[in-house]
């Protein structure tokens, strides 16, 4: 069997026309919520839990390529673990606490949902943030460096929208919960916003001790 045979058996393959499939279905989903992010995200459904999964790792991929580009951009070494890793690690993370706060603000109300529809949500409100890392790495490498902050800084804020948007498109009740949802969602707010200042600032002070560890 020649290279061009293995080629067409391999696209003929169960799972990769499956793949195929489901990018061409996802391409469409990230339009729609690029375009009309809240009208998508109140159509979408639990099915669709796949698409939100999808843009949280490509948020958390695209936020760990920007710190990679920076320290490459600036000939910082060791590139890879502060530069990569850390970032990789650290975005995880604050996405995964977002949504798990996201889910405990909700529970606190006493309102019973489905994690997948609220993945699916959540999800759909951080398609901007992923057109955003984009641009922020493609400015990044053209030496934008000042704006290409600016917009990962506006990539990030779309985690909090998305906290608090998809919170309320629940039947909030104000005398469910033990705690007033306004004190639950600083809460959720401010941890996540803690996990993402760690990320900023270990990776900026990273760069700065390899930048006098270099003298």
């Amino acid at each position: 069997m020649n290279n061009s045979e293995r080629w067409n058996a391999l696209l003929k393959d169960e799972r990769v026309q499956q793949t195929r499939q489901v990018g061409k279905q996802y391409s469409r989903f990230f339009l729609s919520a690029l375009t009309r992010p809240f009208r998508t995200m109140k159509t979408v459904v639990a099915a669709q839990a796949l698409y939100g999964l999808i843009t949280m790792a490509l948020v958390t991929i695209l936020s760990s390529f920007y710190f990679l580009s920076w320290f490459i951009k600036f000939d910082l070494s060791p590139v890879f673990g502060p530069g990569f890793l850390k970032p990789l690690l650290l975005t995880a993370l604050g996405i995964a606490v977002a949504y798990g706060l996201t889910y405990a603000v909700i529970r606190l109300e006493e309102i019973h949902l489905d994690p997948k529809l609220l993945a699916a949500r959540f999800g759909t409100l951080l398609v901007p943030a992923v057109a955003l890392l984009v641009l922020a790495i493609f400015f990044m490498i053209c030496s934008l460096s000042t704006f290409s902050i600016y917009l990962l800084v506006l990539a990030y804020l779309f985690i909090f929208v998305a906290i608090n948007s998809v919170v309320f498109q629940y039947p909030v009740n104000a005398l469910a919960g033990r705690l007033d949802i306004t004190y639950t969602l600083v809460i959720a707010n401010a941890v996540t916003g803690f996990i993402f200042y760690k990320l900023i600032v270990s990776v900026i002070a990273g760069a700065i001790g390899n930048i006098f560890g270099s003298f």
